[in-house]
């Protein structure tokens, strides 16, 4: 950004920041070209990250609600919630006469909707990225997040820069102004985060150890995987390991499977780490694991989205993908993409190619985090796009 700093940027985000990481680096990136930052969020977990000097994170609640906790308060607290949100929002906004409020995802662009007046007469800029793209067949029709989702079309209107992470997703957005032009940018981890862990040296043990970081869920694979844990792979022996959030009955079933296959020894769940010990924790694993069976948007267009597949490359490690041809697009042509159609025999096949091919793909993974596939890299577009609008 060749021009004056902005004096003031207004982020908005529903959820955590520290939940979704690109929104960390973002924010990283931000306060390298704004006086001040401040953040509006919910307290839903205990905060480990050093964000820079000059942002400040507002929490509207002082009550954390860690893992699914913030799904089990009542309807009436929850409107409270949202209420604390918009009001802590138009305050903040008005205060500081923000130059640009970004808005992550529909509750928060349903927020900066409400507050058009203010930020018309502000002349702020509203940025809407989305991160996820809401399926309404599963919302509850009452929730803030489906009423927001319904509003999307036309508080998309008053818009002046659009971001998400990938085109694929454009097909749901169908109101865009077309005066604006879509910016992508991929989920692609932060070198400043991750370049301290690349792997100096590589050591060869007898077993390898697979690892999948993130919400644990049905659709990942896991149910396979766990089912060929009691295979050597070139006389290795199998691990699975899991850290991310996860719903205790499905965490009893992924047990229940292990045990029933005599293979619980094989099977560890680590509990949910923070964003600031996860690089650190994923390089010591051999293989990540990035499949998403393609059962709803976001799962099916997954390519850059998918901050998870390169998370694990910026550590060095090969990764595992659902063999569909969407993410043969993106990913086909890196020395570091395996794919599996999660049959055993391909199971057993791909990860003996991964074991045959692990250093070679290791290296290959950090050098093309290292030249390409880094957020400095790919937030230089949106930057240019403020400079431009501002």
């Amino acid at each position: 950004m060749s021009k004056k700093p902005i004096k003031h940027i207004t982020i908005l985000i529903y959820a955590h920041p520290e939940l979704y990481p690109p929104t960390l680096s973002a924010i990283e990136e931000l306060s390298q070209i704004a006086d001040t930052i401040d953040v509006v969020t919910r307290n839903m977990l205990a905060s480990n990250w050093e964000y820079p000097k000059n942002v400040r994170v507002n929490y509207i609640n002082k009550k954390k609600y860690v893992g699914f906790g913030i799904e089990k308060v009542s309807f009436g607290l929850k409107i409270i919630h949202f209420l604390k949100f918009v009001m802590m929002s138009h305050r903040l906004i008005k205060k500081n006469k923000s130059k640009i409020v970004l808005a992550y995802d529909a509750i928060p662009l349903y927020v900066a909707h409400l507050l058009k007046a203010t930020l018309k007469k502000q002349d702020s800029l509203l940025w809407y990225h989305n991160h996820d793209v809401t399926d309404l067949s599963k919302a509850n029709y009452f929730s803030i997040m489906s009423i927001a989702s319904r509003k999307q079309d036309s508080a998309i209107q008053n818009i002046g820069m659009f971001s998400l992470p990938s085109k694929e997703r454009l097909v749901y957005f169908k109101n865009i102004p077309k005066e604006i032009n879509p910016i992508i940018i991929p989920n692609y981890p932060h070198k400043k985060v991750y370049s301290k862990h690349i792997k100096k040296e590589i050591k060869t043990t007898s077993r390898l150890k697979l690892v999948y970081q993130g919400s644990i869920g049905k659709g990942h694979g896991l149910e396979s995987i766990i089912k060929i844990l009691n295979q050597t792979i070139n006389n290795k022996s199998l691990e699975l390991h899991l850290v991310g959030k996860i719903r205790a009955p499905y965490l009893q079933q992924l047990n229940a499977l292990a045990k029933q296959n005599g293979v619980l020894d094989h099977f560890e769940y680590h509990g949910m780490k923070p964003f600031t010990q996860l690089p650190a924790f994923l390089s010591g694993f051999d293989v990540g694991i990035a499949i998403h069976k393609p059962y709803n948007i976001t799962y099916a267009t997954g390519g850059s989205a998918s901050n998870k597949i390169y998370e694990y490359a910026a550590v060095g490690l090969p990764v595992l993908l659902f063999d569909n041809e969407h993410y043969r697009f993106y990913l086909g042509d890196n020395n570091w993409s395996f794919f599996t159609d999660l049959t055993h025999d391909s199971l057993i096949k791909t990860l003996e190619s991964i074991d045959i091919n692990w250093h070679n793909a290791s290296k290959a993974a950090q050098q093309d985090f290292i030249e390409k596939y880094n957020f400095e890299t790919c937030f230089k577009k949106p930057k240019h796009t403020l400079d431009q609008k501002l």
